[in-house]
């Protein structure tokens, strides 16, 4: 008895005994940021940059998802922890211009890069790899500080026990700022003379919070398969699509179009 007076008493001097409840969620989502390798052969300990701009589009597609979050029973804190679920949606398409600037530098074998763009929000990120004269790959992590619009709707309780429904307080609201979530993938691309074939994959998770507390939402999971053409030192055309993938239940698919210049 004394235990759980000590532990109550923590709590409210902590916490205020704060119990959050998510109830639904909309995300306006984008795909996950593309990221590529060289696209071409770099010469050993040499360095090189590169400016792309591209254009993808689609149509307009809602997603029922679902988000999950932990917390302790809303009428007990001595029960252990327990998986709550949120409904969503996502909304996913459109059209949208893209830009990137990149740097890579390149030892006897292995390569190393990084990267900042905007594709729906500014993006940053480091890749490391390796490439030869026909193949390359890679792996990259970053940020996504994604621009988009999310919806919560949810209850809060500051009270102890929270049994009655009078306790609980509406929370949530609708919002349009920037939301950080980590993003990451890996990359290849198979040189031919000057053509080459490329494929990336990108996956962030949405950032979603409501109070303090925050959802694990499904995860957005972009697949990149682009061809394109390097007609002189510096310019580069591509071309291909990108297919999205959010838990198996939803496909969305995009075609996307891009320019490169490369520095020498």
């Amino acid at each position: 008895m004394v235990y759980i007076s000590v532990c109550l008493a923590l709590c409210l001097l902590a916490t205020g005994c704060t119990r959050t409840r998510i109830t639904s969620f909309h995300v306006d989502a984008a795909e996950a940021p593309e990221v590529e390798g060289v696209r071409g052969y770099l010469e050993p300990h040499s360095s090189t940059f590169r400016f792309s701009g591209s254009y993808l589009f689609s149509p307009k597609e809602t997603m029922v998802v679902s988000g999950s979050y932990s917390n302790y029973s809303a009428d007990s804190l001595m029960q252990p922890t327990r998986e709550f679920t949120a409904k969503g949606i996502y909304e996913l398409g459109g059209s949208d211009l893209n830009a990137s600037f990149e740097w890579f530098q390149k030892t006897s074998f292995f390569i190393w890069g990084l990267g900042v763009g905007y594709d729906d929000g500014i993006y940053h990120h480091l890749k490391l790899g390796f490439n030869t004269r026909f193949f390359e790959a890679g792996i990259f992590m970053g940020t996504f500080h994604q621009y988009t619009t999310i919806t919560v709707d949810g209850e809060e309780c500051d009270v102890y026990p929270c049994s009655d429904s009078d306790d609980w307080k509406s929370i949530g609201g609708t919002d349009t700022d920037f939301y950080a979530s980590l993003f990451m993938g890996l990359y290849a691309t198979i040189m031919i003379e000057d053509f080459f074939l490329s494929y990336s994959l990108s996956s962030y998770s949405p950032a979603v919070e409501a109070g303090d507390e925050g959802l694990a939402t499904p995860s957005i999971d972009t697949h990149y398969i682009m061809a394109g053409y390097r007609f002189n030192t510096h310019w580069e055309v591509s071309g291909g699509v990108a297919m999205t993938l959010v838990n198996p239940d939803y496909r969305h698919y995009a075609a996307k179009f891009g320019v490169g210049y490369v520095f020498k």
